[in-house]
């Protein structure tokens, strides 16, 4: 009975122990897989350092199908089973990759999709039930070159990720793909600086753009073979037509062939274009290179011109732009137009102008464009405030402006070169010539003075209205005792504001003072009918600096007409005598 007992004592105490040793030993194992589940996508402090560097933005989601693995691309994998941890893979010069438990791999010519179904074989060859996921971490910096028809041909570093179309436009502001110090150097001696930025600023337009037979035959050369890029068919999601880059290409764009067909679409478009036709085109091409349809457009009317006067065609398209039905295909000189709602008969076309400013309700007016005027439309616009400037107010028009400081000094020359002005001229011409501004040429206040005159003229389609506010100061400056500024009041002349700067200094050209407009900067000279308005300024210049070698030709000159006339004098009243 004893023994018993004690059996039954020590089969408890093993039992106690045997718990306590499985609670430790399952604790144990779930802290095992916690640290291992959390370790689940770190990188080691190198990994991590080629991921957090510095890097270039890219422009579109990588289609693995066709993006070419290449050295320096950064790839992750990850495999299902015990080690959830993501891996980094980056491809070496020898367009290898090194492989945990497998080794070194060759991915050279292989596309981001092959890679993975490459990988996913390998470990299914150790395993059946294993399963990897491979992505590509970060793109490689590659080196492509851009020449032809573009401004600034080159070669730049870019990501591999980048296609074509991207490619194109970033080189055409080429200060984007740098961080230097260089960048400040090209965006000043390479673009028109502060003058293209105002008129892109006014008049809502952009950089000139490539033509319509560039964009459909740009030629991507690689090291083996060469690509033709079509971006009017890349938008509508034609695989292959924007490429991604690969290490070496030439990017090629054509010069415009004037001999080219066009097809076109214009009417109730975001943006009408014109495109060089290449054969196969379809509908949705020009449907997808406009840009979409406006909200004014009917999408059940969209009318196929033939080219040959022949007739016409009207279908419907869908919300995704695509035709219902048959997407037609188009001939050489073909012209869609899509109709806009509820035009019918003879009502006149509509358009839409900006106006900004002081007016009671600034923003888009709709106008009849060659019929309504600017009165008019300010009118619509609820009328001028109390507090606008008529004398600083004006009216742009878009137009493209040229992108370079170089194009614009050889537009001049080339304008120059046949003209009867003198060589003299020249500086002041290129200076006229360089900071031009799109202005209609009219004057806000005689317009709503004299509305439906030739003082108020007729507005286009994309005018930007600008009422000013009134500064109400005056800025004095030059040759007077307190140059700054003067608060305006009006119906006063130039000597008004001049006595408010404290009278003129000692040394100033009166006779040379000038009221310089504050919206032309055009040089006023004093009269009895000019006054001074709001935003002007008054100059009065000190006497030029003249060398003194300058000044003493000068007076030898006067000297010696003096004495030849005395001379030619004295020998008159000698010969009359006698």
């Amino acid at each position: 009975m004893h023994v018993s007992r004690r059996l039954l004592g020590l089969l408890l105490v093993g039992l106690l122990i045997g718990a306590i040793t499985r609670g430790k030993a399952q604790g144990s194992s779930s802290a095992f897989d916690m640290d291992k589940l959390s370790s689940s996508g770190r990188a080691s402090a190198a990994q991590s350092a080629i991921l957090t560097a510095d890097q270039l933005p890219t422009d579109d989601v990588v289609d693995p199908a066709r993006y070419v693995l290449g050295p320096g691309d950064v790839l992750a994998y990850q495999t299902t089973g015990i080690d959830l941890t993501e891996k980094l893979l980056v491809v070496t010069p020898e367009n290898m990759v090194m492989i945990e438990r497998i080794g070194a791999l060759s991915v050279a010519d292989m596309t981001l999709a092959e890679f993975r179904q490459r990988l996913q074989s390998l470990f299914r060859e150790r395993s059946a039930n294993l399963e990897a996921t491979v992505t590509l971490r970060r793109a490689r910096l590659i080196y492509v070159s851009i020449s032809g028809a573009v401004p600034y041909p080159g070669t730049y570093t870019v990501p591999a990720s980048m296609r074509v179309s991207t490619f194109l436009n970033v080189t055409r502001h080429p200060w984007t793909l740098t961080r230097d110090a260089s960048s400040g150097d090209m965006s000043r001696t390479m673009s028109s600086g502060g003058l293209s930025a105002k008129s892109s600023e006014v008049t809502r337009t952009t950089v000139q753009d490539y033509g319509a037979f560039a964009l459909r035959n740009i030629i991507v050369r690689h090291r083996r073979g060469s690509t033709i890029a079509d971006i009017a068919r890349a938008r509508t999601g034609q695989d292959g037509s924007d490429p991604h880059l690969r290490e070496g290409d030439e990017v090629i764009v054509p010069i415009e062939d004037p001999s080219s067909p066009l097809i076109s679409i214009s009417g109730a478009v975001a943006q009408p274009t014109t495109l060089a036709y290449k054969a196969g085109d379809r509908l949705s091409v020009l449907l997808a290179a406009c840009g979409g349809l406006s909200s004014d457009a009917d999408p059940t009317k969209v009318v196929i011109v033939d080219p040959e006067g022949s007739g016409s065609k009207t279908i419907e398209v869908g919300a995704d732009l695509l035709p219902k039905g048959a997407d037609p295909e188009l001939r050489p000189g073909t012209t869609v137009i899509v109709e806009r709602k509820g035009l019918a008969g003879d009502r006149p076309l509509q358009g839409v102008v900006q106006v900004y400013g002081e007016v009671t309700r600034p923003g888009a007016v709709v106008i009849t464009p060659g019929t309504t005027r600017l009165s008019a439309a300010i009118e619509k616009s609820g009328g001028v405030t109390p507090r606008a400037a008529l004398g600083l107010s004006y009216v742009v028009r878009a137009e493209k402006l040229l992108p370079t400081l170089a194009l614009m000094r050889d537009e001049a020359n080339r304008s120059f070169q046949y003209s009867d002005l003198k060589l003299e001229d020249t500086t002041r011409y290129n200076y006229d010539q360089k900071y031009k501004m799109p202005y209609v040429s009219c004057d806000v206040g005689l317009a709503l003075k004299n509305p439906n005159s030739s003082d108020d003229p007729p507005l286009m389609l994309g005018d930007v209205i600008v009422v000013a506010p009134n500064p109400e100061r005056v800025f004095v400056y030059g040759q007077v005792n307190r140059p700054g500024f003067v608060p305006y009041v009006a119906n006063r002349k130039l000597e008004w504001y001049i006595e408010r700067a404290g009278g003129y200094a000692t040394g100033a050209e009166k006779e040379r003072a000038r009221i310089i407009r504050g919206r032309s900067r055009v040089w006023v000279q004093d009269d009895d009918n000019v006054y001074v308005e709001p935003g002007d300024e008054v100059y009065v210049p000190r006497p030029p600096d003249v060398p003194i070698g300058t000044e003493i030709q000068t007076l030898s000159v006067i000297a010696s007409i003096v004495a030849s006339v005395a001379v030619l004098a004295a020998t008159l009243i000698n010969v009359l005598g006698k």
